[in-house]
């Protein structure tokens, strides 16, 4: 019987597949606002629930991330420069405070072309403010510096602006 039910869930599952295809693969990216600084503004629909807002600067070759979505998960992101796989225990600071002020042991993930960390909004927030950020990939020697540029309070204010006017 579990051998029937199971086969059956599997068949409506490969049925439904195509059907539901076209509608995750459309998440519809908008502009969010006027941009400055170098930094663009978008809103993503990831789901009829979730809205992905964020702020990128694109400088230098660089492209750089800080975002929140709509169920208020945040993170920070850049070129991921053909990296792949997850670091457990890696660090984001702040450059120039004390250890243990501005600093967050978190997992990066990169998945060949972005490198993430997610960070709880306090810390997106207090690199925001501080306009730069270095971090760390546990156990590698690789390693960075990121300049955001003057107004990264204001843009991370955007991100904020967004997420409230889609319903986070």
């Amino acid at each position: 019987m579990r051998r029937n039910v199971l086969t059956a869930l599997a068949l409506a599952a490969g049925l439904l597949a195509p059907a539901l295809a076209p509608a995750v693969a459309q998440a519809q990216t908008k502009p969010f606002g006027a941009g400055f600084d170098g930094w663009e503004f978008t809103a993503t629909r990831e789901s009829k629930t979730i809205v992905n807002c964020r702020a990128v600067r694109r400088a230098g070759g660089r492209e750089d991330i800080l975002a929140m979505r709509s169920d208020r998960h945040t993170y920070i992101s850049m070129k991921g420069e053909g990296r792949k796989g997850k670091w457990p225990r890696s660090v984001v600071a702040i450059p120039g405070k004390p250890k243990g002020v501005a600093d967050w042991s978190v997992t990066a993930e990169a998945n060949g072309a972005r490198l993430w960390f997610l960070l709880d909004y306090g810390a997106v927030s207090d690199i925001a403010n501080a306009g730069v950020f270095t971090w760390s990939l546990m156990d590698s020697e690789d390693d960075g510096k990121v300049n955001l540029g003057k107004r990264s309070a204001d843009a991370w204010e955007r991100v904020n602006q967004c997420v409230n006017a889609n319903g986070g």
